[in-house]
């Protein structure tokens, strides 16, 4: 808000009061500074795969001879398994992050986002993350709903999301998966997925898209933020709805005409 001193043409005298809603201006700049925090992980990727990762591969691979060779305790061979299975978490947690610091080539073609939708559901029946507490269902239209992108990483979109949903029901319940096509004045392919988990409190939804902010025990804190830099990359925006003990609703939403430059 501004204001000014206003004379008016009888001699009267007053204030100009202008408002201006900033909402946006302030959105772009949290953006902004999200994506210079962007620059400087990228930077630190190579670093991190040649000073963690080889050395890691030799001391997993080591300690992998010496637990088949050696006669160990059964205490021995329990220590030995946790540094193979931290070991493992670790590199994965690495394979993660390089992943998102620098994006592959992509192969865009036309896709139909029906058959992501479909397949997910199918694999995440079969998951290590879903218990038998958890129902998992599927919304498509009965018409294919065709987007230009890469089918791997909208595959990888889905799942981050949907595995996301299951650690957020600990104790069950739904996971829908679900896809509309554009309509109307809406020229948008949206992907949704909704989970009856225990929520996202307000004031942490800001900074869910941040690398390693993850609050599950499992998972590598990449998944949002990777999804984050892939919609961004199509033009698009991701839209978080969500009630603490309620559950939440992740939508993406793809501009229908639009494909993601190749990097």
């Amino acid at each position: 808000m501004t204001s000014a001193p206003l004379i008016t043409p009888r001699g009267e005298s007053g204030f100009l009061f202008t408002f201006q809603d900033v909402t946006e201006l302030k959105k772009r700049d949290r953006e902004a500074r999200v994506q210079q925090r962007l620059a400087a992980v990228g930077e630190m990727a190579a670093g991190i795969a040649h000073e963690i990762r080889n050395p890691l591969a030799s001391m997993s691979g080591s300690i992998q001879i010496l637990r088949q060779e050696l006669p160990l305790t059964d205490e021995q061979g329990q220590l030995m398994d946790i540094v193979i299975r931290e070991s493992e978490r670790l590199n994965e947690t690495i394979r993660s992050f390089l992943a998102y610091a620098r994006p592959q080539r992509q192969s865009m073609r036309y896709m139909d986002v029906r058959q992501v939708i479909t397949d997910t559901a199918t694999l995440l029946q079969n998951s290590a993350e879903r218990s038998e507490s958890h129902r998992i269902a599927v919304d498509v239209p009965p018409d294919a709903v065709m987007l230009q992108a890469d089918e791997a990483q909208i595959r990888q979109i889905v799942w981050n999301l949907a595995t996301n949903g299951l650690r957020a029901m600990p104790s069950g319940g739904r996971l829908t998966l679900a896809v509309t096509p554009p309509a109307g004045d809406a020229p948008l392919v949206v992907i949704s997925v909704s989970d009856e988990g225990v929520g996202i409190a307000p004031e942490e939804l800001e900074g869910i898209f941040q690398p390693f902010r993850g609050s599950f025990e499992r998972g590598t804190g990449l998944g949002l933020a990777m999804v984050h830099r892939i919609v961004s990359d199509y033009s698009g925006e991701v839209k978080v709805n969500s009630t603490r003990g309620a559950g939440t609703t992740v939508q993406v939403r793809f501009p229908a005409g639009a494909a993601a430059a190749v990097k």
